[in-house]
């Protein structure tokens, strides 16, 4: 079926539903389908020459809309505010005729989007409204804030809405910072003319079709003619003098006026001159500056503080133009915006765009995948297999590291078998009857042009390559296709890769039938003549859709969603925890193939993004308990857990890191992990004759307070001295991260000396463990050994079983956490482990909830005796790393700062900063040092 008459007829269903649960109440499933089979009934009345829907498009049609009518949002909105600061909006928003808004709310609910999600978002909508100020008080006044997003999570929809209540409430002067690019200025344009002109801004600038049909909201505004907002850029055009002259644009009139300009210093600059030209300063009419990906270049990164960079001090004079002022910023990556050096003066004295008025954390719609789906703790937990959103790939190498002379002239393994699962994944969608749907896969390797254009060229050649074979054998029987390799390789693909009900005959009728999909082969770059370089416009191939596979490298990194992208391939050597993320363009909604999502990624890769998924949960949390303490922004600097190794928060230039070769870093509330272990045997058969006699000799002392726990026999040892300890991490032979063994037993003795009780020690115990791939290949022997019970001092345990990456001399892993993701919790008492309540909105407590639990003010020793093998090709027999041995490791937590007793933010931050580490960073930090602020700079 043609996807624009689809999509209508979803909208139409979606209105019936919203109208009945106006009218009865929520409608049950069978009431759904039912208002449904009424409408189809109703359209084929109207038009007799309307196929009637097949069944595949029927259930295709009530699997969207009941998908979209079933999310809900399962965490609350974050706040934390300046307390000073005049609240407006409850007692005044009954004043105001909500016109735009409302037509907004009625396009979003026509384009299926969940009524809870909508009242969600208008919650942070209202709350940024809030605080950014009434704009009919007199001034001057101006307000700064941050709302917070996960990548691709759905910013843009939320500061739409933002910027229609603004204009519903007084605001009379919009300026949107769309992007650094002229794509993403323009795919930010094409948002702002569907949401909140509701017409195509092109059409100011082609005279012939000033008289265009609305779009978007325009259908639901209800007045007259055209939306009554001046639209001062095109998607044709960015910012100009010429073209505000042209067409009266005028800050002073009634009608509000919206800019959506490119973040670039040029046009900020010329929109300025033009301002001060032909309005002066001190503009009356109150503005919102929508700053769009604000960790990207808004901020200052000049070191000196008499020292400002061009874009931040053209946005900050932009604001000064006008008496009444309100920014507020959005990006899904805020360390840059809120990272304080321990070291530094009060927050904001160096970059005044810091958010000094608020801070919201957008709350994320169940259907939202990001990195909890890629890169959680429940999946990195377990074996990758055909059911994993992850495939680790290890022969990237020789197209990864590679010098600007040197040239491409061939692709691996792996990004074949990623290509062949692209073509699976256009073929079972067109299976579920959505043949009309665009579809895209990622390539990102390089930042290099030239690099890119040779992987377009031999892409596009393995592509023509399959297609051929598909041609020549593909209908012949699956037993003679299956003789050619290409069609063997497609299967082996499919068996390894998806976990799916569309059997391969069914895909490979598809690929090799009338319904295959041509597939484009686009490196997206700046490189050769602007006739050659291929535009990646969704909205031309809106009719039937664009199947394409996108090479690229900065301009795929940042901001631009990509339709439809299934899978991924995925190589890039930022260390930057901001730069990494936002790279993450397979984040996002994927309604109805979801199972067909796939991210092929380095070892290495899998390591650094499990890491940051784990430190984002920790940034939300710190800021949900800012908010339960009332703090305001200045008051607490949020603290943004760095990296052990070779990672930095953000790049160095935007963080103000100083040219010492030392960092300063607090363990308060953290986990510090020894999750890596030497090859060799003997080292590890000394750990473990240690570690058991340590815990022997716990357990056998009868002043300490032994407890197991009934369900996981988890065995926790209190009141162990601090020697104790210091002794345990003194001698167990575990590579050591940049921060060291030195450092942890330095906070130890600061916690002894401050008074914090006597640490636990807890000895885990795998409970419940499944059985792994890998020891299928395992000698009966070996598989023996690693399921029966180990004993120590009289107490059982099962061994953890742990596949990991070997890179001589040490086996390493990409998870995070190698026990469970809630151990934390067996050093509480029971009622301690009640009154924990899951923090940033997470189902189940994690170890940073328990380490937050009230009275938790010690620090924890927890022991994982693991079965290990190395991580090898499924071909390849599996081995135990240490033989008949178990592996020992160890991971080292501390409380929070606050469980010393009631201090003050002023206090707390004073006791934080006296007691943070400083550590030389390694040779291992030193090798990264000369990428080049790690901003991963595009050359083209």
């Amino acid at each position: 079926m043609d996807q624009d008459f689809f999509e209508k007829l979803a909208r139409s269903a979606r209105t019936r539903i919203i109208d009945h649960e106006g009218l009865f109440g929520r409608p049950t499933y069978k009431q759904i389908g039912e208002l449904v089979d009424k409408l189809l009934l109703e359209v084929e009345q109207k038009a007799p020459s309307f196929s009637p829907l097949s069944n595949i498009d029927r259930v295709r049609l009530l699997k969207l809309i009941t998908d979209d009518y079933d999310v809900q949002v399962g965490e609350p909105l974050i706040a934390v505010s300046d307390k000073d600061l005049p609240r407006w909006f409850d007692s005044h928003k009954h004043e105001i005729e909500w016109k735009h808004w409302y037509a907004y709310r009625k396009m979003l609910e026509g384009q299926g989007r969940s009524k809870a999600v909508i009242d969600e978002n208008e919650q942070v909508i209202d709350a940024a409204l809030d605080f950014a100020g009434d704009p009919r008080t007199a001034g001057p006044w101006s307000r700064k804030g941050l709302v917070m997003g996960n990548v691709q999570s759905g910013k843009t929809q939320n500061y739409l809405g933002l910027i229609n209540k603004a204009i519903d409430a007084g605001y009379r002067t919009i300026i949107v910072l769309g992007g650094h690019l002229n794509d993403l200025r323009m795919q930010t344009q094409e948002r702002v003319d569907e949401g909140v002109l509701g017409r195509n801004s092109r059409h100011l600038v082609e005279i012939a079709t000033t008289s265009a049909i609305s779009i978007g909201v325009g259908p639901y505004y209800g007045g007259k003619g055209p939306i009554p907002i001046t639209a001062a850029t095109t998607t044709k055009s960015d910012f100009n003098k010429a073209f505000a002259g042209s067409f009266g644009v005028n800050l002073t009139q009634k009608e509000p006026v919206i800019f959506t300009i490119k973040k670039h210093t040029t046009v900020l600059k010329a929109l300025t001159t033009w301002i001060q030209e032909t309005h002066g300063t001190g503009l009356d009419g109150p503005m919102l500056l929508i700053d769009d990906e604000a960790d990207y270049a808004s901020i200052n990164t000049k070191v000196h503080k008499d020292e400002v960079t061009a874009t931040n001090e053209i946005i900050r004079t932009l604001l000064s133009l006008f008496n009444r002022s309100a920014y507020v910023a959005y990006t899904a990556t805020p360390f840059a915006n809120i990272f304080i050096d321990p070291d530094e003066a009060e927050s904001g004295k160096e970059d005044d765009l810091f958010p000094s008025d608020f801070m919201i954390k957008m709350p994320v719609p169940s259907n939202y995948i990001g990195q909890d789906f890629f890169f959680g703790e429940d999946v990195l937990s377990k074996e990758l297999s055909s059911e994993s959103p992850l495939v680790e790939i290890c022969d990237h190498e020789p197209i990864y590291k590679l010098k600007s002379k040197d040239e491409i002239d061939f692709i691996p393994d792996s990004l074949k078998d990623a290509v062949r699962a692209f073509m699976i994944a256009i073929a079972v969608r067109t299976l579920r009857g959505e043949q009309h749907c665009h579809n895209t896969m990622l390539v990102n390797i390089s930042h290099l042009s030239a690099h890119q254009n040779s992987l377009e060229y031999l892409i596009d050649s393995y592509k023509r390559q399959l297609v051929e074979n598909i041609d020549s054998f593909g209908s012949l029987g699956m037993g003679i296709a299956l003789s050619n390799k290409s069609i063997l390789d497609l299967k082996t693909t499919y068996d390894t890769r998806f976990y799916i009900d569309e059997g391969f005959d069914k895909v490979l009728e598809v690929l090799a039938g009338p319904q295959r999909r041509d597939i484009k082969v686009w490196a997206i770059n700046q490189s050769g003549t602007v006739r050659d370089r291929h535009q990646l416009n969704y909205s031309t191939h809106k009719e039937y859709g664009l199947n394409v596979i996108v090479i690229g490298g900065h301009k795929l990194s940042r901001g631009l969603t990509l339709e439809g992208l299934t899978i991924s391939y995925f190589a890039r050597n930022s260390k930057a925890y901001d730069t990494l993320m936002q790279m993450c363009r397979w984040f996002g909604y994927r309604p109805t193939y979801k199972d067909l999502c796939k991210v092929f990624l380095p070892e290495e890769s899998i390591t650094w993004y499990a890491y940051i998924a784990s430190t984002i949960k920790e940034l939300y949390g710190e800021l949900e308990l800012m908010a339960g303490r009332e703090d305001r922004p200045r008051d607490f600097g949020l603290k943004v857990r760095e990296h052990p190794g070779s990672m930095i928060v953000s790049a160095k230039n935007k963080i103000g890191y100083a040219k010492s070769e030392f960092r300063h870093h607090d363990l308060w509330g953290q986990v510090q992990r020894r999750y890596r272990f030497f090859g060799d045997k003997k080292i590890n058969e000394e750990n473990t004759k240690y570690v058991d006699s340590f815990l022997s000799g716990l357990l056998e002392d009868k002043s300490k307070f032994v407890t197991v726990d009934g369900k996981t026999g988890a065995t926790t040892i209190s009141n162990v001295d601090y020697s104790t300890i210091f002794g345990f991490v003194k001698s167990v032979n575990l590579p050591e991260d940049d921060l060291g063994n030195k450092i942890l037993i330095k906070q130890l003795k600061i916690m002894e000396e401050r008074g914090f009780s006597l640490p636990k020690v807890m000895l885990f115990n795998q409970s419940g463990s499944s059985t792994p791939k890998w020891e299928e290949n395992l000698s009966l022997e070996d598989k023996t050994f690693i399921n029966k019970p180990y004993q120590i001092a009289g107490h059982s345990i099962t061994l953890a079983k742990r596949a990991m990456a070997y890179k001589e001399p040490i086996y390493q892993t990409s998870s995070v956490n190698l026990g469970n993701k809630g151990d934390e919790k067996f050093f509480l008492t029971e009622a301690q482990r009640a009154g924990v309540t899951p923090l940033a909105g997470r189902k189940d407590a994690i170890d940073q909830d328990y380490i937050a639990a009230k009275g938790r003010d010690f620090a924890g020793l927890k022991i994982y005796y693991f079965a290990v093998t190395e991580k090898v090709d499924e071909s390849k027999p599996s081995a135990l790393a240490h033989g008949h041995s178990p592996t020992v490791g160890y991971s080292v937590s501390f409380p929070r700062p606050e469980s010393l007793g009631d201090m003050t933010p002023a206090e707390l931050r004073d006791f934080v900063k006296s007691t943070s580490q400083r550590y030389l960073l390694n040779k291992v930090h030193e090798k990264h040092k000369e990428l080049a602020d790690y901003n991963d700079i595009e050359d083209e």
